[in-house]
């Protein structure tokens, strides 16, 4: 499961070497420890020093159950010169939460970015990680199942491993089929779903998107990390990491997909590609021109016209280095507090409209709050970098030791968690001429809320006779859980 430059701690055996202030290691997971029935607000697990290759930057991964009113939140520290750094804080996360990923703030040699630390003019040798728990309810707790860091080696080869002629069968979708109000982080969503589907786990990639959006940096800087946490949300072991094309050969030929990010040249830039995209990495293939065959969302604007593939070489100078890891449902399935799907009744609406259609669970109507689609507060611009802290002061965010329950904020409500309810996704699909092999392969209708309901009468083409059709709606709150509910019209 990991490389040299990458450290992964994952099941039992593995987390019992750390240290467990507060919190316990059950079925596989930590958790908050139970005391007189209840479990604790918070506590801390913290992994032993681990020895890397002599780094630069270095990247976070964590995989974890939050219901509604938990969160955890992940730290690292690093050895330069001789001496640990101060404890770095990634954001608290949750897809029950506004999001947030560290603030870009500078620190002596230490740069923090929202999903990375990266090390100015200095190299480390050790690092360490640590990872809050945190509830407001003494009968929930979140569940972390993996913990990871990989780190950006220097002064190393890298390794080229041993060539494959291999084509995996990912889930092909592109960026111009999906929610137009997601489109900027649609690329890395739609890579997740696209490993994840292959194994018949059928998530639409707008669920991807909400649950891991970074409501604090631009969608130029999408968070690996929170796309990681998404993905290991949903039972999927993922993880991000720096690799090289020996890992990615690695990778392909355990029969594995790897999300990539690759550089767009100015050309790509010129015709709509962002700077950085992402891509599902589905195989090489062999011959007089190897090359990398890809699942590129904005290749093309037909899903199954996103397979392509790229010379090995230009492969080679687009790739960034980065990549994020998965592995097939763990057995358990999804971890508790996984964004859920919900059954609705569509029932119409005739004294409003008759073509809007009122969502109900159970004998309750659901209302759709007019802003249900309203876009998400622009993040705030960039500001300088921030004071630092002395180097033996706590993080602001976070505390410095589990022992000072008064300095913990608990996880607040929010969006997605009391009305109004901002940044959701609302569209309705019907069947197509011939079945696909995912729910997202259809063609989906994105529209915004109506008196509280949606409307979903589409007109017969001319001459034909309207015939009944089964409409499926579907309703995707910030947090990625999802109402889902058919009728025939």
């Amino acid at each position: 499961m990991e490389s040299k430059n990458t450290f992964i701690l994952h099941e039992t055996e593995a987390f019992m070497r750390g240290e467990l202030d507060n919190v316990t290691v059950a079925h596989g997971r930590i958790v908050l420890d139970l005391v007189s029935g209840g479990h604790v607000p918070y506590g801390c697990y913290t992994s032993p020093a681990v020895p890397l290759p002599t780094f630069d930057a270095l990247r976070v991964s964590w995989n974890a159950g939050t219901p509604p009113g938990t969160a955890v939140e992940a730290q690292a520290r690093v050895m330069v010169d001789g001496n640990w750094t101060s404890w770095s804080s990634f954001g608290r996360w949750s897809p029950y939460l506004e999001r947030e990923g560290a603030a870009p703030v500078t620190k002596g040699a230490v740069n923090l970015l929202p999903d990375s630390l990266v090390l100015d003019s200095k190299t480390a040798t050790q690092a360490q990680l640590r990872i809050y728990l945190y509830t407001k309810d003494e009968h929930t707790t979140p569940s972390v199942s993996l913990v990871g860091v990989s780190v950006r080696a220097v002064d190393v080869i890298p390794a080229g491993g041993r060539p494959i002629n291999a084509r995996l069968h990912l889930m092909p979708y592109a960026v111009a089929r999906r929610a137009p109000a997601l489109q900027p982080v649609m690329d890395l969503a739609i890579c997740l779903a696209s490993l994840t589907n292959r194994w018949g786990a059928d998530i639409l990639p707008e669920e991807f998107a909400l649950a891991m959006r970074d409501c604090r940096s631009t969608d130029a800087e999408r968070n690996l990390s929170f796309a990681a946490a998404a993905a290991g949300c949903w039972g999927f072991p993922c993880w991000a990491c720096w690799g090289n094309l020996a890992l990615l050969r690695s990778e392909v030929r355990a029969g594995y997909g790897v999300i990539v990010g690759l550089e767009s040249t100015p050309a790509q830039q010129a015709a709509g590609m962002p700077p950085l995209r992402y891509a599902a990495l589905r195989g090489f293939r062999q011959g007089a021109q190897p090359a990398a065959l890809l699942v590129d969302p904005y290749a093309a604007a037909e899903d199954f016209d996103t397979e392509t593939e790229l010379l090995l070489d230009d492969f080679l100078v687009a790739w960034n280095n980065t990549a994020l890891c998965m592995r097939k449902r763990d057995p358990d399935g999804a971890l508790p507090g996984c964004p859920a799907r919900t059954s609705a009744w569509l029932r119409r609406v005739p004294k409003v409209a008759p073509d809007l259609f009122a969502m109900y669970i159970g004998s309750t109507q659901h209302v759709l709050p007019d802003d249900f689609c309203a876009a998400l507060p622009a993040p705030a611009a960039p500001a300088a970098p921030e004071e630092a802290p002395a180097e033996d002061a706590a993080p602001t965010d976070a505390p410095d030791t589990p022992d000072s329950p008064a300095e913990i904020p608990v996880p607040q409500e929010t969006a997605s968690q009391a009305a109004p309810v901002h940044g959701g996704i609302l569209a309705w699909s019907t069947l197509d001429e011939h079945p696909h092999a995912t729910t997202a392969h259809r063609q989906f209708h994105y529209v915004t809320p109506e008196q509280g309901c949606i409307r979903l009468a589409v007109p017969p083409p001319p001459g034909t006779r309207a015939e009944p059709r089964k409409y499926t709606v579907y309703a995707i709150e910030p947090s990625g859980s999802m109402l889902v509910g058919d009728v025939m019209i």
